[in-house]
C-alpha cells in the first residue's frame, strides 16, 4: 500500500482534472500503521529533494539551485529547459562549462546556506528512525538531528567511486544512519547532478559494477520494514526507476509504505509526469492513496500523534527475540522447485533469532556463484538442506555441489557435533550421501515445527560453547 501526498494549487487548470481523481483522506488506522512501525524500527525515512526546504522558504533548495544555474546558462539552453528540474538544467550547465565548474556551483550554493534548517527536519528528528536516507547534499537534517541531542551516522553511496562495505553499527534513535544516496559534498565527484549523471547511476546499480552495500540493500528490501517516502519527485520517470531498482524489485508487493508527493510547480509536463506515476502504481499491484497536505503540516501531524500514542520508548519487537550469544549462521540448501518454501523457512529463522543464508536473498547479479557460496559454506555453523523428491530428482544440478561441498566440510567438526541436517519436507527417502546425519521431519511445514526446528539449533549452538 503506497500513500501519497499532492498539494492543491490555487489553479493548477487542467493538471487539476488529471490528479484530482485520486485524492484521499487519512485514516485513524493509518496513522497507527505509521506510527506503530516507527516505534518498533520498521520504517525507513527516505527524504527526496522537494522535502529539502528551509525555515521561511517555498521552493526547496533543489529547485533554487536549478534557477541559479539556469539564469547562467545561454539563452539558447534557457528557452528549451524546465528550469525547476535540477538534471536538466545541470546537464546544460554540464555541457556548457564542464563538470568542474558545475561541481563549484553547486558546493558553493550549499556552503552559502550552511546552518539552514527547517521545522520539517525538527519534527522528522525528533522521531525515533534509525534508518535515514536522503537525496540531497545539504546539512538541514544532520543539524536538525544534532538539535535533538543524537549523534547520526553520516555514509554516502558514490556511483563513481568504490564502496567499501558499511560497518553495521548499532543504529538507535539515538545513533542514526544517515545515507546519502546521491552522493555528498565531502566528494563532490560522488554526486548525482546531471541527467547523465542519473543513467550512469543506474548503470552502476543494475550491472553490481558499483553495488550498494549489502547490509543496505538489504534493509531497503525487507518485507518486515515499511518505507516512508517524503518529497522523493516520483513525477518524474527517472526517479521512478531509481524507486524501482532500489527498493520495489526486491520486495513483496502490497507491503505497507507511505509516499508523500507535492506538485510546486503548475508546468502541465509535471502533472503529466505525476498522473503516469500514479497510474502505474494504481494498475500494478500497488495501491495508492493521496493526500491532499504539505509536507510540514503532515511532519508536525506525525510528531504529535507519535508522541501521544507512544510517549516512552517503544520496547524490542516480541519477533524479535534477544540473545546472549551471536546468532548461528543457518546455510539453506534447497532445489530449485522447493525456493518458495526455502524463502519462508529464511523468513521464519530470522523471526526466531537465527541468521540465515539463502541464495535468493544473498546472492547479486554478478557476484561469481561459486566463490561466494563456497564462501558462505565456510563461515555458517549449520547446513539446512531440504529433502524433497524435487532435490532427489537432481542428477545433474548445481545443488548436489552445495551438498558436496557441506560434507567435505563436515571433518572439521568432531564426532558428535551437529553440522548437516537433512530436513524432510515430503516423504522422499533421505539422500544415499546424507544417510547418518540425525533429519528433522518437517512434513507438516507448520510454524511450530519450524519453531522446534530453530530451537533445536540454538540449544546445539549454545552447547558448543557460543554462550
Amino acid at each position: 500500500m503506497f500513500h501519497s501526498s499532492l498539494s492543491q494549487q490555487e489553479s493548477m487548470g487542467e493538471g487539476e482534472e488529471v490528479v484530482m481523481e485520486f485524492y484521499s483522506k487519512w485514516k485513524d488506522e493509518d496513522w497507527d500503521t505509521l506510527t506503530y512501525a516507527i516505534c518498533r524500527k520498521n520504517c525507513i525515512l527516505m527524504l527526496g529533494p522537494d522535502a529539502a526546504v528551509a525555515e521561511g522558504q517555498k521552493q526547496p533548495l533543489t529547485e533554487i539551485l536549478a534557477n541559479d544555474l539556469e539564469k547562467r546558462l545561454a539563452s539558447q539552453y534557457r528557452e528549451k529547459i524546465n528550469s525547476s528540474d535540477l538534471a536538466q538544467v545541470a546537464q546544460c550547465y554540464f555541457n556548457d562549462k564542464g563538470r568542474l565548474s558545475l561541481e563549484e556551483k553547486v558546493a558553493s550554493f550549499y556552503k552559502e546556506r550552511k546552518g539552514l534548517h527547517g521545522k520539517l527536519h525538527r519534527d522528522l528528528a525528533a522521531l525515533p528512525f534509525n534508518f535515514i536516507v536522503t537525496t540531497t547534499p545539504d546539512n538541514m537534517l544532520i543539524e536538525a538531528l544534532e538539535k535533538e541531542n543524537k549523534t547520526p551516522l553520516k555514509k554516502w553511496y558514490d556511483f563513481n567511486g568504490t564502496n567499501p562495505p558499511m560497518v553495521e553499527e548499532e543504529w538507535t534513535r539515538d545513533k542514526p544512519l544517515v545515507l546519502y544516496l546521491y552522493g555528498t559534498l565531502d566528494k563532490p565527484s560522488s554526486l548525482l547532478l546531471t541527467e547523465n549523471d542519473i543513467l550512469d547511476y543506474l548503470v552502476a546499480l543494475i550491472s553490481k559494477k558499483r553495488p550498494m552495500p549489502r547490509n543496505i540493500e538489504s534493509k531497503l528490501h525487507d518485507d518486515a520494514k515499511s518505507l516512508l517516502f517524503l518529497g522523493f519527485g516520483l513525477r518524474y520517470w527517472y526517479l521512478r526507476i531509481l524507486l524501482h531498482v532500489l527498493v520495489l524489485q526486491g520486495r513483496k508487493k502490497g507491503n505497507p509504505s507511505f509516499v508523500m508527493e507535492q506538485v510546486n510547480s503548475v508546468h502541465k509536463k509535471d502533472t503529466d509526469q505525476l498522473r503516469q506515476t500514479l497510474l502505474f502504481f494504481q494498475r500494478g499491484d500497488y495501491k495508492i492513496k493521496i493526500f491532499e497536505e504539505p509536507f510540514d503540516e503532515f511532519a508536525a501531524q506525525l510528531k504529535k500523534r507519535y508522541l501521544e500514542k507512544y510517549p516512552e520508548p517503544c520496547p524490542p519487537p516480541p519477533d524479535k527475540k534477544p540473545s546472549s550469544h551471536a546468532a548461528p549462521k543457518v546455510f539453506i540448501c534447497h532445489a530449485s522447485e522447493d525456493k518458495e518454501f526455502a524463502d519462508s523457512l529464511h523468513e521464519e529463522f530470522e523471526k526466531e533469532g537465527l541468521d540465515p543464508w539463502l541464495d535468493k536473498r544473498d546472492l547479486w547479479c554478478g557476484d561469481d556463484w561459486d566463490q561466494v557460496i563456497k564462501k558462505a559454506l565456510s563461515e555458517v555453523d549449520y547446513f539446512v538442506v531440504l529433502q524433497s523428491h524435487a532435490l532427489a530428482k537432481k542428477q545433474v544440478s548445481y545443488v548436489n555441489r552445495e551438498i558436496y561441498y557441506a560434507l567435505d566440510r563436515k571433518p572439521e567438526f568432531r564426532r558428535g557435533i551437529c553440522f548437516i541436517i537433512p530436513v524432510a519436507i515430503d516423504d522422499s527417502p533421505l539422500l544415499e550421501e546424507l544417510k547418518g546425519n540425525q533429519a528433522f521431519d518437517l512434513k507438516d511445514r507448520s510454524k511450530t515445527n519450524i519453531k522446534k526446528l530453530a530451537n533445536e539449533i540454538k540449544r546445539d549452538f549454545i552447547k558448543r560453547g557460543n554462550q
